[in-house]
């Protein structure tokens, strides 16, 4: 069965997945059906495969499309697969978003085109022709910390006029302009948070929800936080962010999506390895997640989600 909605009606926790590897090069069908299966089963609105957290860059094109097809598989239309696509080029990005279609995928989280720094209006007429020529809803996907673009507030506000684009993840820890954004934005298309370390202050401005790569270990206790700070009860919200705070430290505290590997495969939930050129995670840091990763799986273990998360 295919999820059938709209991607601009879901709220709640996206969870970007990590994918993993066997040493072949092929995507561990077990850990994918693993990890998507619990996911559901803890609320999750939606997954996003191939994102930054899946290492987007460092696949093939096959491992890309067979990482979409095992993920919708596994969700079997339960949940919208967003799938990532982080090329830097027109071209390329029309075929990788075709592809992740045809394995599967339910919508597109687009990354704005790096590397040629392009203005605003360049940046508008990507989208139009991605618009053109892509049947399906698109997730833009805003990081200017990895490539360097910025969009301005009144842009994001014309793409929702002029493009497919129906919802937004926005990786933006500055506060002024986020606030911005949802106030020329919010009310067109789904805001999504792609920050962690200020997801509840993100919520209190109004965003949809978030799409966090942490999820993956933490599905319930980012839903309450979530369910807490749209209710109006930030003080509970911000109190469960400090209490998840040293393990999301940690998970930050060396390249995405090492630490998180490395997390997982302690919970018995092996995800692979990382690919060139990231680095596995220390065996400093391993010791640190030992230490704190079964405490918090306690507290998420102990959280309760309402039905209606």
């Amino acid at each position: 069965m295919r999820w059938m909605g709209k991607l601009s009606t879901i709220s709640g926790i996206v969870t970007a997945t990590p994918t993993p590897l066997r040493p072949d090069g092929t995507v561990d069908r077990a850990s994918v059906h693993d990890l998507a299966h619990h996911l559901v089963a803890s609320g999750a609105a939606g997954l996003a495969p191939i994102g930054g957290t899946g290492e987007y860059t460092a696949l093939t094109s096959r491992q890309r499309a067979e990482m979409v097809e095992q993920t919708a598989q596994a969700v079997d239309g339960a949940i919208p697969v967003v799938a990532g696509v982080l090329s830097p080029g027109l071209g390329d990005t029309i075929a990788a978003g075709r592809d992740a279609l045809a394995a599967g995928a339910d919508a597109l989280m687009v990354v704005t085109p790096y590397y040629s720094r392009p203005g605003q209006e360049g940046i508008l007429d990507y989208y139009k022709r991605l618009s053109d020529t892509l049947d399906a809803d698109l997730m833009l996907y805003e990081i200017p910390y990895r490539t360097g673009i910025a969009l301005a507030p009144d842009t994001v506000a014309r793409m929702a006029h002029t493009t497919r684009v129906v919802a937004m993840k926005a990786c933006n820890q500055d506060l002024s302009q986020q606030m911005r954004v949802m106030e020329a934005a919010g009310d067109e298309i789904a805001i999504f948070s792609g920050e962690e370390d200020v997801f509840p202050l993100h919520v209190a401005m109004g965003v949809r929800g978030g799409v966090l790569a942490t999820s993956c270990l933490f599905p319930r206790l980012w839903n309450r936080i979530f369910e807490d700070a749209r209710s109006g009860n930030l003080k509970s919200a911000k109190r469960q962010h400090a209490e998840l705070r040293p393990a999301v430290d940690l998970l930050f505290a060396e390249h995405n999506p090492a630490p998180l590997k490395a997390a997982l495969a302690q919970l018995g939930r092996p995800a692979g390895d990382v690919l060139p050129p990231l680095r596995s995670a220390s065996a400093s840091l391993q010791a640190k997640l030992t230490d704190v990763i079964p405490g918090m799986m306690e507290l998420e273990a102990r959280t309760v989600v309402s039905a209606a998360a």
